[in-house]
């Protein structure tokens, strides 16, 4: 199955969340109340799970080993909070179910993945009103570390879905022990199958070979249930174009094996598995400065050609970040600081991270814009310090006192070409010290590498 990096291949929408308050404002209207909804009927052409027969179905997919996914999804699922929250609701249930760490706070001392945590490709806030297209869902995914592989139903057969359905959902032997470590999920349309709605995501918790059925496990179990449904009715409903990216929708196996930080997985450029940042968080809102940049880099390209210089000096870098040395903040519009790290190991990495930078920055010729004396002036964290602004501030949660020097260089080392960032990585890491972990150096490398795949992914052309 070939690999979409970041392929729009359906949409997470509001489900029929707007034509149902349209109607409640109409009610309101006429009657002076709303109308509110308690679930809908499941169609006649699907089974829901908890039904004799949808049991029945269950036992013989048991019976076949279709059932390797199903225990550690249903041990996670839950219902989506927000009625647009499906796609990041499926990302956070299969998150859990692979046992990733968040590497950050849910309450408490307690680390474990909810809809918030997931805000390197996207604005929550606006999510609520929009529900999220594919690339985004897999924008999302890979920042959390995993490995993505997405098809388009377009570019795809059943027989090709029938057989990743199969390499996902079952297992040699019906009594495996061992934890999967893929699972899958769909974007559909739910008109398709009889339902109410529009575009959705959902995990697929197992497959009945007798019966050639897949079960979706929905997370909108306020309004369906987890349910059977036919394998090739399942295939037909990823094939409608999905107005909001042009594309079918589509399949998705998303995949963890335990890596941890520093793996590189195929390398800078292209990675399926973006190991995650311990210094930044993104914000997909903010693809519109990504562009800008994106156009400000193509023009200072252009010129060097002109004058027999290609490469992209990091002066010029500043000059965009820094609104031509005038706002030193500005960076903050486009990243802000990480959480603080979970445990030492973590906060080593940070420091050792940090000590590179400061290096790379005092031996670059083009540095002499980032003052020296602002370098250890971290963001203010605190409600109201100049990164914390709008959805970007989590007032609930402790900050990296990272410098915004530090940032325009992360920027700067991602909008170089692989080979040419990696030679400037390894060279200050020598000279910082010739002992240094290769995790440092490839932490690194994921640090810029991340930044790139976010300008590579802003035009969400696909």
């Amino acid at each position: 199955m070939s690999s979409v990096s970041a392929g729009g291949v359906g949409g997470g929408h509001l489900e029929d969340w707007t034509q149902e308050q349209e109607q409640r404002n109409r009610q309101q209207q006429q009657h002076d109340f709303p109308r509110t909804f308690y679930r809908r009927k499941l169609p006649s052409t699907l089974i829901s799970f908890s039904s004799p027969e949808g049991r029945r179905v269950f036992q013989s997919a048991v019976a076949s080993g279709g059932v390797a996914s199903f225990f550690s999804l249903i041990e996670q699922l839950q219902t989506q909070p927000e009625p647009a929250y499906c796609g990041l609701t499926t990302l956070v249930v299969i998150l859990n179910a692979l046992a990733v760490d968040p590497r950050r706070s849910w309450k408490g001392p307690w680390r474990w993945y909810e809809e918030s945590m997931l805000n390197c490709c996207v604005d929550t806030e606006t999510v609520k009103q929009t529900g999220i297209t594919f690339s985004t869902f897999a924008c999302l995914a890979k920042c959390q570390g995993l490995d993505v592989n997405a098809k388009y139903a377009s570019d795809s057969t059943v027989q090709d879905f029938r057989r990743t359905v199969k390499e996902t959902c079952t297992s040699s032997s019906p009594s495996q022990s061992s934890q999967p470590t893929s699972f899958l999920a769909v974007s559909y349309s739910r008109k398709i199958v009889g339902q109410t709605g529009s575009g959705h995501f959902s995990p697929i918790g197992a497959y009945d070979e007798a019966s050639d059925n897949v079960l979706l496990l929905d997370t909108a179990r306020f309004k369906y249930g987890p349910h059977w449904i036919p394998l090739e009715r399942m295939f037909e409903a990823m094939m409608p174009v999905d107005p909001d990216t042009g594309k079918s929708r589509g399949y998705v196996v998303l995949s963890y094996d335990g890596r941890g930080e520093g793996s590189d997985g195929e390398g800078d450029d292209g990675l399926s598995h973006l190991p995650q940042s311990v210094l930044f968080r993104s914000n997909k809102s903010k693809d519109f400065l990504r562009k800008e940049y994106k156009r400000y880099l193509d023009g200072v390209v252009e010129q060097g050609k002109d004058s027999g210089q290609d490469a992209i000096g990091l002066d010029r870098v500043i000059s965009f970040w820094t609104k031509g040395h005038t706002n030193s903040s500005f960076i903050w519009e486009l990243v802000t600081p990480q959480l603080q790290p979970v445990d030492s190991k973590e906060m080593k990495m940070v420091n050792s991270l940090r000590g590179v930078i400061k290096k790379l920055i005092e031996i670059d010729e083009g540095s002499k814009h980032l003052t020296s004396s602002s370098l250890n002036e971290a963001v203010d964290s605190s409600p109201g310090g100049e990164c914390c602004t709008g959805s970007t501030c989590n007032s609930s949660g402790r900050v990296l006192e990272v410098s915004p020097e530090e940032a325009i260089y992360i920027v700067y080392l991602g909008s170089l070409p692989s080979e040419m960032r990696k030679k400037i990585i390894n060279g200050a890491c020598d000279e910082v010290d010739n002992e240094i972990d290769d995790s440092v150096r490839e932490q690194l490398l994921a640090e810029a590498a991340l930044v790139s795949y976010g300008l590579e992914e802003c035009d969400d052309d696909f």
